[in-house]
């Protein structure tokens, strides 16, 4: 029998703070940074758009506050947190409530073939407080 231990997100709970709180990171595909995003665009890729392929994985995940990496924090009022890539084009996000429950990296969102990026992890609801949190990824075309 397996023991799994889910923490729900509470205020305070996604950040980089002063001593006594908790950080949290974004997560893909198991990094909080440098992570590799795998998409298939058949042809030329350069400049254009298309899907991540399946077997992709996001989460959030707590991180010490000693961390070097980007996070982020819910703020006053967060309870949750979104995570969608940044790009010009509106993808529907992935929303969170609990550390460590991977979700899908969804291959509906758009996303360049292949280049540097990021996904973002924004708490929900948002405040003066709430720090949004940036994972950089490299997109790679698995098509060509």
């Amino acid at each position: 029998m397996r023991l799994r231990i889910l923490i729900a997100l509470i205020p305070l709970a996604f950040a980089t703070l002063a001593a006594g709180t908790a950080a949290a990171n974004g997560v893909v595909n198991g990094k909080t940074a440098a992570a590799t995003v795998y998409t298939a665009c058949p042809g030329p890729a350069t400049g254009r758009t298309g899907h991540p392929v399946s077997g992709q994985t996001l989460s959030v995940a707590p991180a010490s506050s000693s961390s070097t990496v980007n996070v982020g924090f819910t703020g006053s009022l967060g309870n949750s947190v979104a995570a969608t890539p940044v790009t010009s084009i509106a993808n529907d996000p992935v929303v969170f409530t609990e550390y460590f429950r991977a979700a899908a990296l969804p291959t509906t969102w758009t996303v360049p073939c292949e280049g540097d990026g990021r996904i973002a992890f924004t708490p929900l609801p948002g405040s003066p407080t709430a720090r949004t949190a940036y994972v950089t990824v490299h997109f790679v075309n698995i098509a060509v």
